[in-house]
This record gives structure tokens, sequence and C-alpha cells, in this order.
């Protein structure tokens, strides 16, 4: 099945220079000349990857509300916002909302073709993860059937349904990962990303930023662990490898 690209722009040469270029390239395409055709398109039908103008006929940034439905709906699929009145601002917002990319009109068709040929190949690579990561999960279960066993099988149910932070502790090779991993296969968290960092391993003058990450000077955003993992599960381990002061930072957060 050919990969689909949905087209959102009220101006009708830029979607039809869009619509030719996307296709010439082997894509197929949907096209959308303003916000609520836009919105009625991404309800019938996600795309692969979307292309919306950041300013449509709602006011300003109302492209970026579709972005934001789009990742309500399934934060995998790639949005390449589009603006002919860019700045800065407006393009950490779109960043910050979860643009795959940010372009300027009038842009270069080479350059904007590109952008959607990397958002293909980051959606299929995000579906190959996660088709191995169902694998992984069907493939490691916890065998026995003694009374400890069981009790912590029990545990894993109880820990699965709740939204508080979990401590898991036991000597190198006892399983705390594999515990962690059943955990997050049910609970509603699931759908979300399951992200790993280990205190041992990380650069000691950096723990902070790579647990909390960082705006920039310039603008620009480095997301730390705990963004990575929003909605879905961060283990952390080796956690006693991390300064108490930091880890006294993430209690305050989670």
């Amino acid at each position: 099945m050919a990969t689909e690209i949905l087209i959102i722009d009220d101006n009708a040469d830029i979607r039809n220079i869009l619509e030719e270029l996307i296709q010439d390239a082997g894509y197929k395409t949907r096209l959308a000349a303003n916000f609520n055709q836009g919105l009625s398109e991404i309800d019938k039908k996600l795309p692969d990857v979307a292309i919306i103008d950041v300013k449509l006929d709602k006011g300003d940034n109302d492209g970026i509300q579709l972005l934001e439905h789009i990742k309500t709906k399934n934060t995998d699929i790639p949005v390449i916002i589009i603006s002919g009145h860019a700045n800065i601002e407006m393009a950490i917002n779109s960043l910050r909302s979860g643009a795959f990319e940010f372009i300027q009109k009038p842009f270069d068709k080479e350059r904007l073709l590109n952008f959607v040929k990397r958002a293909v190949e980051n959606l299929n690579l995000k579906k190959e993860n996660k088709s191995l990561s169902n694998k992984l999960f069907h493939s490691f279960e916890i065998i026995g059937k003694s009374s400890n066993i069981i009790s912590i099988k029990d545990q894993i149910q109880k820990l699965s349904q709740s939204e508080s932070r979990v401590f898991i502790s036991g000597p190198t090779g006892s399983g705390k990962e594999l515990i962690c991993r059943k955990i997050y296969k049910n609970s509603k968290r699931s759908k979300g990303p399951f992200t790993i960092i280990n205190g041992a391993l990380l650069d000691s003058k950096k723990y902070e930023l790579e647990l909390f990450g960082e705006e920039r000077r310039d603008g620009s955003i480095v997301y730390g662990a705990l963004e990575k993992a929003s909605g879905g599960v961060l283990l952390i381990d080796e956690v006693t490898e991390i300064p108490l002061e930091t880890q006294s930072k993430i209690l305050r957060v989670v």
C-alpha cells in the first residue's frame, strides 16, 4: 500500500505544487483547503504523514491545532509544518507541539521532499520497532508456580493499574527490567514509549540535562529522558548512582 500524505493549505497554488511534487515521488495524496476540511480528513482516516500550513482560516496558528489533534490520535505520525509568516517563536511552538519539521515559504522543493522522505522513513522505523517490541514482550515470560512467583505476578498485575512510582530492588540478573516491562505491558501506558536510562552510565556532569533537558538561549530545546518517556514508562536503572540531590528532583516531577 502506497504511503499517503495529507496536505492542508488554504492556498490553492501551494496545494497543487505540493500534490504534484509528492505524487511524482511515488506517494499518494489527499488535500484539504481549510481547517474544517483538514479536521474532517484527519478524522476520516489518519494519514501516514501530514503537511500543514500553520495559519489557515480559523485564526493564527490553527494549523497547530490540527497538528495537536493528530498527535492525540497517534503520536507517531510525522507532521511537517509550513508557513509564510514564520518566526523563531512559531517554529519553536510547532516543534514543542510535536512537529517533525518546520519549513518556511517559499520553500525549496527538494528540501521539502527530503523532509517528506525522512518523515516516511521515521514512521516506518517506529512501526518496525513497535513490531519488534511486541515480539520481545511476548517472548519473555515469568515462569514458575511457586508461591513467591505467584506473589510477584499478583503484584505486577496490581502495579500495572497504578499511577504510582515503583521501586524494584534485587541483585543483578534477578529480572528487575523484566518485571518493569511486564508492568508496562499490562498498563494503560503500554501504547506510550518505554524508555530506559542507566544511572551508572550517565555523564556525571550532565545528570540533570540527560534527565530533564533544557531550553537553550538560542531557543533550541534539548529533551530529557522524562519528556521523552511522557505518556509511557521511564525505567531508571542503577538509580543509586545518581546524586541524591538529583534523585530528589526526580521525585518532585514524577
